[in-house]
């Protein structure tokens, strides 16, 4: 039985209710990942890279650890550098490297990766091309051949190189074509692994392998619904008389469905209209033209599904005045075609001389009107002639060669002659300028970076970067700002603490994305409504 506490007792009463909360324990933050790693300078046995420095969470950045992996092995090299923002590792020469950059500090937390970028070193550090090809796009199986779209470089590439790998850490060199497509020999989807998959490199000629495509599965994989046939490659003339043109080409690679035919488009020059015709799967064809006119040629083809493929390059012809005589054969296109001693009435137009089989005997000079209309106004034996300006008149010019046959040349570039006019006030400078960099660039993705100088006199108090993707780019992650994108229109405004940007200062930002179609650059940025330089 309980008692009552005897009178004159000590006695606390506390309601539970008003008992305070014992604390949580507090869990040390670790520092935030670095940001914007790029490849400063990379060579055929080093990169030297840099980044932001992480924010440290509880505890001072000690170090910082450098992972750079080889794709298509199963082994993940490491190195550890200081409390630094940039540092050097050495390479390989042609191989291919994923490298991130995680901080540590002094209690022994270890940040978040950062952004990921690839490498390719070159395989030569002299000689005139030590830039690595473009990577092959869109590799496909379609029943024991592979397929893909062509590779870009800044020369030409000569070739591709054909892998398989094992699904652990061994690639084999299955063989070397020249073309976009490779026949599986029957070996090749076989063997040791626990998944057998394929990829490509493209190769130039000096020895520079791509990053790789990529990779597909040992067995049949279905393209994309909508992948369209890739270009035809190396069109050519194979016959050329006054009235017709001999084709040759390439065929295209087919992507999701089969080829089915191509269609020729050809351009008169300075001549706003445009023919075409269409033929089967074939890669020769003979088209009707006019005597002694310049034509531009393209070939598309087409497919099951109804898609098209973009053009071929395009190829420039001119067909000879007859097909009989001593002289079938046009002369060579005049050199570089410019203005001097521009007035307000006149100017005088200058080009470097043709050659002929036979002989030039003048050149022809043509106004043309910018639509469909070239008008004949001298035959001159020189390489130059002076022209009278008119405002009404549209001044644009070209000029051809012409031998005693009537056979006339390629004609020269197209110049247009502006009469100099009064002055006028020149619009303000831009107050800002944009630099855009794309720091690593793979099959799908990319990522950026982006710096906005603040050139005007005062300070910017609050920011936000106006621009248009020219391709089909999608931001996915972006840090140091926020952004907003509609379609191919973005919006990128300032974090909380760096919306003011001093007179004569700069803030930069980057980004990671995607893109399938095009990844070329942005042309035009405004900063706060207002267009940059």
């Amino acid at each position: 039985m309980a008692t009552a506490p005897a009178a004159g007792a000590d006695t606390v009463s506390t309601l539970a209710s008003t008992v305070p909360p014992s604390t949580p324990p507090v869990t040390p933050a670790p520092p935030a990942p670095p940001a914007l790693l790029t490849a400063a300078r990379v060579t055929s046995t080093s990169v030297t890279l840099s980044w932001t420095a992480s924010v440290p969470g509880c505890c001072a950045i000690t170090n910082y650890t450098i992972m750079y992996p080889e794709p298509f092995s199963d082994v993940i090299p490491t190195t550890t550098v200081g409390n630094v923002t940039t540092a050097t590792i050495n390479i390989s020469p042609t191989h291919q490297y994923t490298i991130r950059v995680a901080a540590k500090d002094s209690a022994g937390h270890t940040s978040p990766w950062s952004n990921q970028i690839i490498v390719v070193a070159p395989a030569t550090d002299s000689g005139p091309d030590t830039v690595p090809p473009g990577s092959p796009t869109s590799l496909t199986n379609r029943n024991g051949t592979l397929y893909w779209s062509a590779a870009p470089d800044n020369v030409g590439v000569t070739g591709y190189h054909v892998y398989k790998f094992d699904g652990w850490y061994t690639s084999t060199l299955l063989g070397t074509v020249t073309s976009t497509t490779y026949q599986l020999p029957p070996s090749a989807t076989t063997g040791p692994g626990p998944h057998i998959q394929f990829y490509v490199r493209a190769m130039d000629a000096a020895g520079n392998l791509s990053a790789a495509s990529n990779t597909v599965d040992a067995t049949s994989s279905t393209p994309p619904a909508d992948l369209p046939p890739t270009a035809p490659r190396n069109l050519a003339v194979s016959r050329i008389t006054s009235t017709s043109v001999t084709l040759t080409w390439t065929a295209a690679e087919p992507g999701c469905c089969d080829i089915t035919g191509y269609t020729i488009g050809y351009f008169r020059a300075f001549y706003d209209l445009a023919e075409s015709v269409r033929v089967g799967n074939v890669t020769t064809a003979t088209i009707t033209l006019r005597p002694a006119t310049q034509y531009r040629v393209i070939v598309q083809a087409s497919d099951s599904g109804g898609h098209s493929s973009q053009s071929s390059d395009p190829l420039t012809i001119i067909t000879p005045a007859t097909d009989t005589g001593p002289d079938t054969v046009p002369p060579s296109a005049p050199g570089t075609l410019t203005v001097s001693d521009v007035t307000t009435t006149s100017a005088k137009l200058n080009w470097t001389p043709s050659t002929d089989n036979v002989g030039v005997t003048g050149y022809h000079v043509y106004r043309w009107d910018g639509v469909f209309t070239s008008t004949l106004v001298a035959t001159v034996p020189g390489t130059s002639y002076p022209v009278s300006l008119a405002p009404s008149v549209p001044n644009r010019y070209y000029v051809r060669a012409r031998d005693a046959a009537g056979n006339v040349s390629i004609a020269t570039n197209e110049v247009r002659v502006d009469p100099p006019t009064g002055p006028t006030t020149a619009p303000p400078s831009p107050t800002c300028a944009v630099t855009y960099q794309k720091q690593s660039e793979w099959p799908g993705g990319f990522v950026a970076d982006v710096t906005i100088e603040n050139t005007a006199t005062t300070a910017v108090d609050g920011w936000a970067l106006a621009f248009t993707f020219p391709g089909d780019q999608r931001i996915t992650t972006l840090w140091s700002a926020t952004y907003a994108q509609s379609g191919s229109a973005v919006t990128i405004r300032n974090a909380s603490w760096n919306g003011t940007i001093a007179a004569g200062a700069s803030v930069s930002f980057g980004f990671q994305g995607t893109w399938s179609g095009s990844n070329a650059a942005p042309t035009s940025f405004s900063l706060n409504g207002t267009p940059c330089r």
